[in-house]
């Protein structure tokens, strides 16, 4: 699955390379469609979207954060206090 996602989605600004990890504090990126990936669409209630049963939305939430545990730079466990996600998305945003 991993693979296929790689070749249908790609974040904004780093079509053709790869994309640096960035911590959660910082802007995220935005998931964007491969404009040559060949993939078929199917509508959802999300829109077009390359799977059925995981939608992705570039909607910005300024106050979503992440339910699950986060992890520091270093591997520790942390907790995100932080606020402002793509809550609506099945897809983490970061690289």
């Amino acid at each position: 699955v991993m693979n296929h996602m790689g070749n249908a989605f790609a974040f904004e600004g780093n079509l053709e390379g790869v994309t640096h990890f960035r911590m959660h504090d910082q802007e995220e990126y935005r998931l964007v469609l491969r404009n040559d990936s060949g993939i078929v669409l199917h509508e959802t209630p999300a829109g077009p979207q390359p799977y059925m049963d995981f939608w992705y939305s570039n909607t910005w939430d300024p106050e979503g954060s992440y339910g699950g545990p986060v992890y520091g730079k270093w591997g520790e466990s942390s907790v995100d206090t932080g606020r402002g996600t793509y809550s609506q998305s099945d897809f983490h945003h970061n690289g």
